[in-house]
This record gives C-alpha cells, sequence and structure tokens, in this order.
C-alpha cells in the first residue's frame, strides 16, 4: 500500500471511530443508501426510487443529503414536498434533482444528516443519500450499491484510486446492490460474499423512462432512434452515461465530459453548441443533473435530458422498507 493511501486509511480510521462515538439517532427509521467507491453508482436514482415507492407504501419519507457543492453551507429544507425552494446552485444539483422528482417527499441539505433530520417537519421515515460513510447517525438500513462494470475502480483507496473505503468494508452492509447489469455477475457476488455472507444481494439496471425538455416536455425515448447525437454531461461516471445512450439506436457523433457536478458556463455552452453544429448533431443530450442547472441559458430546442430510472425487483423494496426486528450484519 502507497503512503498516501496509508495516511488517507488513517484519516479514515479515526474520523471513523469518532463519528461512530459520537452518532447520533433520530426518531423514525433511517436507511442510508452508499457505495464504496467516489461517484458512479446510481445513487441518485435509487434515493429517487426508495423515497418514492415508501411514499407508495404510506410512509412520510425526508431524503437528507449533503447537497454536494451547493452554496448554502448550513442546514436548508430544499423542498417540503412541492418542489424546490432554493436554486440548484444553492443546494447542489443533485438535492435539487430529487426536490423536482418527488412531489410529496421533503429534501434537506445538511452536512450532519442528524441535524437536517430535526427539520424536518412531518418524516416518518429518512433516507440518506451517500450515506455509507455517514457515521454520526445511525441507521436502521445500510444499503451499498456497487458498479457491476467497475466495482473498486483500480483497487487503490483515495487519493490513488476510487474506494472510500477497503472492500472489506462491505461487511458492514446489510443489503448489496450491484447495478448497471442485466444478468448475474456471479464471480463478482461471489467475491463480496467473502467479506459479507448475511446481507440481501440483489441486481439493478438502469431504464430511461422519458426525455425532458429543458421547457419541461416530455418526450418519448424512441425520438432518439437513428438520430444523430452529440452527448455532454458532468457525472461521477461519464462512460455509464454514453453506453446507456448507445442502448437507442443512435449515432454518437461526439461527446465531451465535465467533471462531477460541473457548473456551466456560457463558453460551455456556446462550445458544445458549435460542437453540435460542426458534427450535424440533430439532437444534444445530457442528464437530468445537467439539465436542471441550464435553465439559465437560452437554449436550442435540440437539447434535451435524458431520464435515468432505477430498475429493480419488488422484493427488495418489500425486504428494505419492512422494520422487523432482523439482525444487523457487523
Amino acid at each position: 500500500m502507497n503512503i498516501l493511501e496509508l495516511g488517507y486509511l488513517l484519516g479514515y480510521r479515526v474520523s471513523r471511530a469518532y463519528e461512530t462515538y459520537k452518532q447520533r439517532r433520530l426518531k423514525f427509521p433511517v436507511i442510508s443508501v452508499g457505495n464504496l467507491t467516489v461517484g458512479g453508482t446510481g445513487k441518485t436514482p435509487a434515493v429517487i426510487a426508495i423515497a418514492g415507492e415508501a411514499l407508495k407504501r404510506g410512509y412520510r419519507p425526508c431524503i437528507l443529503t449533503r447537497g454536494y457543492r451547493g452554496k448554502i453551507k448550513t442546514p436548508v429544507i430544499v423542498s417540503k414536498g412541492n418542489g424546490p425552494l432554493c436554486s440548484p446552485f444553492d443546494a447542489g444539483d443533485e438535492a435539487f434533482l430529487m426536490a423536482e422528482r418527488l412531489k410529496g417527499v421533503e429534501v434537506v441539505k445538511s452536512a450532519d444528516r442528524y441535524e437536517g433530520g430535526l427539520l424536518s417537519e412531518k418524516a416518518n421515515l429518512f433516507i440518506i443519500d451517500d450515506g455509507f460513510q455517514h457515521w454520526r447517525l445511525h441507521r436502521d438500513r445500510d444499503i451499498v450499491l456497487i458498479d457491476s462494470i467497475y466495482p473498486f475502480g483500480n483497487g487503490k483507496l483515495l487519493p490513488l484510486g476510487r474506494l472510500r473505503e477497503p472492500v472489506s468494508a462491505i461487511k458492514r452492509a446489510d443489503t448489496v446492490i450491484v447495478t448497471r447489469t442485466g444478468k448475474a455477475p456471479d464471480r463478482l457476488i461471489g467475491e463480496l460474499k467473502k467479506y459479507n455472507k448475511n446481507a440481501d444481494y440483489y441486481l439493478s439496471d438502469v431504464k430511461s423512462s422519458c426525455l425532458a425538455g429543458h421547457d419541461g416536455e416530455l418526450h418519448r425515448t424512441d425520438e432518439l432512434e437513428g438520430k444523430r447525437v452529440y452527448a455532454f454531461c458532468g457525472i461521477g461516471n461519464p462512460g455509464a452515461f454514453v453506453q446507456t445512450i448507445l442502448r437507442f439506436g443512435i449515432s454518437l457523433v461526439g461527446f465531451k465530459s465535465f467533471r462531477d457536478h460541473h457548473i456551466y458556463s456560457e463558453n460551455d455552452i456556446s462550445g458544445i453548441r458549435q460542437e453540435a453544429v460542426r458534427t450535424r448533431a440533430d439532437m444534444v443530450v445530457m442528464t437530468e443533473k445537467d439539465l436542471v442547472k441550464l435553465n439559465r441559458f437560452k437554449l436550442p430546442g435540440n437539447f434535451i435530458a435524458l431520464r435515468i430510472d432505477f430498475d429493480i425487483d419488488n422484493i427488495f423494496y418489500d425486504n428494505v422498507l419492512s422494520f422487523n426486528n432482523r439482525p444487523k450484519p457487523k
């Protein structure tokens, strides 16, 4: 192990010990959704799906999120269930997107999720977005998402790799979801079970229900078929986005990747428009997380976002939304 990894690991262990010692508990059940790596496993669609299903089943869910790169640094209610109360630049793009997509669900931005939970006015269920390493709040369910194609990056810890924790940390999970797979990756699940035989294992994939225009209009995904597409995104796993849009029978004529949570400038948009013209693109496709940050620009009608939904068997929701006294893996 490199000295930089050792330094990171030491800091991680000290932080975990301190935050676990100071751990607090909210009045109602808490579900954490997280991962072992930085970015790109599909946490946001998963959180949206779990919150939406919980709402259908009679819960009053509240999402607790850090609101990464949001300008507001103090705890703030992003949504009371009727849409965003602040901009994507104040709340963070993911928090804003969840508030926009989920009617009837509270969304609270707070670095300290316990403090955020205290702001909720009506919740009887809390869902922590990106919570696997947020030890200061007790949780009743720990869900970990593992990407089926790049599960552990290069296998190294930050800052040399993408791992936030050693792979062995999977032993803390109640539930492990292998994402972006249409078939059982037996070898990967076998490797994960070396660290945790007691967790429930599920497979998930992404599905695209529609296209969203910057004017709020929704379009069918079959409108992409046969089109020349220029695509761009600022997300943690741009390769996954490319693979998703290629499923629609497009001709990908160009692609631009920006850093995760990128704040777009006039120059960025001008460059994208020029490339779209140069490559004779019929459509310019992005993610919804990108789209929510572009409302301040005047965009052509062919700029459109692909809505990504989390696709998993209903038995997952039956289990994760049932709070019987099931023993938690240690």
